[in-house]
């Protein structure tokens, strides 16, 4: 709202509260630039998808090392290495002097070792949807950079709006078997993040009633739960030779069941086991793999 003080306000009153307006206006500049200016300047980010976040925030150059398994964005692939999960390379992340370690709450015991050396540990969560926005709106805050965390969480929403599909369908989501077998599969179980973007696409996980989140499981009891689609997760670009070696491992499914075999799909890609701000990528490769299995309503011919 603009007021107008000239109504009011006698001439040397409003030059003398102009003048301190703009005096404490700039107090307020330099205070807030001196908050920004405070803000953490060294960053340790481990998980693939922590690093992906504070690329999609621009932060890359405050980061100072990363977890091995960071492959993207190529700006901090190649920043210095600094171990896993189970085997954090912690005598050089300390070297590095970060100001800030960010870390998932699976890296609870690295946290406690940082902390013993005075290095400040933000832990954000991981699992679901939600917890992804909340790690996005944490680290925005941190380091002073909240315009564009919102920005992308706006992005984030829109692009991951439910828009189901036209059939309802039981999917099962392998993400990870060993090759050429098709035992011990690890599958997406409930409230799992990949759970949740199946409901949004309105299909129904066919291991929504276990009680694990990543249950291991075998070929029995993946027919046991009649799939009418297979989603096989693969975390790399698969070549064309592999791509075929990997659906000649479903080719037998039908026979040892007693329902038609399941439409068997690859999606695959560097991202797509990342839970970070690319999986609007990963919800529109799920939505075609769907699609793509859904039978189509024969076209009847026409008659002469």
């Amino acid at each position: 709202m603009i007021i107008n003080l000239r109504r009011w306000l006698p001439p040397p009153v409003l030059v003398l509260g102009l003048a301190l307006g703009l005096w404490i206006g700039c107090g307020d500049a330099e205070e807030e630039e001196a908050v920004v200016d405070d803000s953490p300047r060294r960053i340790i980010a481990l998980a693939p998808s922590v690093a992906e976040v504070v690329h999609a925030l621009e932060l890359d150059d405050r980061v100072v090392g990363v977890g091995d398994y960071v492959v993207w964005p190529p700006a901090l692939a190649s920043k210095p290495k600094l171990g896993g999960l189970f085997n954090p390379d912690f005598e050089t992340i300390v070297s590095l002097r970060p100001d800030v370690a960010i870390l998932l709450e699976s890296e609870a015991s690295l946290r406690g070792r940082l902390e013993a050396v005075d290095v400040e540990v933000m832990t954000v969560p991981s699992d679901t949807l939600a917890d992804i926005e909340q790690a996005i709106e944490m680290i925005g805050e941190r380091f002073g950079v909240g315009d564009r965390s919102d920005a992308l969480l706006r992005r984030w929403r829109v692009e991951l709006t439910p828009n189901p599909v036209e059939s309802l369908m039981r999917v099962v989501m392998v993400i990870g078997r060993e090759p050429a077998r098709l035992g011990d599969m690890v599958v997406a179980g409930p409230g799992t993040f990949f759970d949740q973007l199946l409901s949004r696409l309105g299909a129904i996980n066919a291991f929504y009633s276990v009680e694990m989140s990543y249950p291991q499981v075998g070929v029995e009891e993946l027919l046991r739960r009649e799939p009418e689609i297979i989603l096989e997760i693969q975390p790399l670009d698969v070549p064309e030779s592999r791509q075929q070696a990997l659906m000649r491992d479903w080719e037998d499914l039908g026979a040892l069941g007693e329902l038609p075999a399941p439409c068997v799909r690859i999606v695959q890609g560097k991202h797509v086991l990342v839970p970070g701000p690319r999986l609007p990528e990963v919800y529109a490769q799920l939505r075609a793999a769907i699609e793509d299995c859904i039978p189509q309503p024969e076209i009847p011919e026409a008659s002469e």
